[in-house]
């Protein structure tokens, strides 16, 4: 029992910590930082939202988080779908050659993904954050979807294939459709990443006006420090306010998705 309270206080204590601290004043704060707030005062998120200017990095990280999802999902589910449904050597071969994609770091390829983006002009760009991700999300994606599809029967690409359906139709009216856990659980998870992106944000990107949310709250934790923690933990209450609200909406798809369910269904 310990070790699991241990864990889940571990868990919920960063999302409780900036409740403490969001709505008091500045004075508050000084005097008691560890203290309840006096009364539950709105102006640190107002303050946030102008100091931190959060409405530019709200604009920029849901350009970078759509964009990830249109530029992974259509290849991924296409990807999977082919070697689901037309296997063979060739393309069994390419499959597991993509796949060691998804066992490459991000760390690991960043100097050289940074001199390709300044060579193509995309470094200092908004294309130049989503594309890499939508390329380190295909291979997992493309596997998720491949095990979707080897789990609808082959009969309905016969029984379409009689019918006159050709390969496009198959997929987008047929097989889509019943991919449609995974396909939701890609979209909440790749935007889920994308939206909480720090690391690949901060290389790509210079012109604060590019700036994401993270690097926007990063950039006002560097030049205040703790000293305005409460306008800080505000900032950091509305950056993971989507996410979060995503996540438990989204929750029963996650479940889904993650055991196939409707395809078992």
């Amino acid at each position: 029992t310990s070790p699991k309270l241990a864990i889940a206080l571990l868990v919920v204590l960063p999302l409780v910590l900036p409740f403490l601290f969001v709505f008091k004043t500045q004075l508050e704060y000084a005097r008691n930082p560890w203290s309840l707030p006096k009364e539950l005062n709105p102006k640190n998120f107002i303050d946030a939202w102008n100091t931190v200017d959060i409405g530019t990095g709200l604009i920029n990280t849901v350009i970078v988080s759509l964009g990830a999802i249109l530029c992974t999902l259509p290849p991924a589910a296409l990807a999977g779908y082919v070697f689901a449904k037309y296997k063979s050597k060739v393309t069994e071969a390419v499959f597991y050659l993509i796949l060691v994609g998804y066992f490459v770091p991000v760390q690991m390829v960043l100097i050289p993904l940074y001199r390709m983006s300044m060579g193509i002009g995309l470094s200092d760009s908004l294309p130049g954050v989503f594309l890499p991700m939508a390329a380190f999300g295909i291979p997992f994606w493309a596997m998720i979807y491949r095990s979707f599809f080897e789990g609808i029967p082959a009969a309905l690409n016969e029984a379409a294939t009689i019918d006159g359906a050709g390969h496009s139709r198959i997929f987008s009216s047929i097989m889509l459709p019943l991919a449609q856990p995974a396909t939701v659980l890609a979209v909440i998870l790749v935007f889920i990443g994308a939206w909480s992106d720090y690391l690949l944000s901060l290389i790509m990107l210079n012109k604060p006006a590019l700036f994401t949310m993270q690097l926007k709250i990063a950039q006002f934790l560097n030049a205040y420090g703790t000293d305005r923690m409460p306008r800080y933990a505000a900032a950091a209450l509305i950056s993971v306010a989507p996410t979060l609200i995503l996540y438990i909406a989204g929750q029963k798809w996650i479940i889904k998705g993650t055991l196939g369910g409707a395809i078992k269904e």
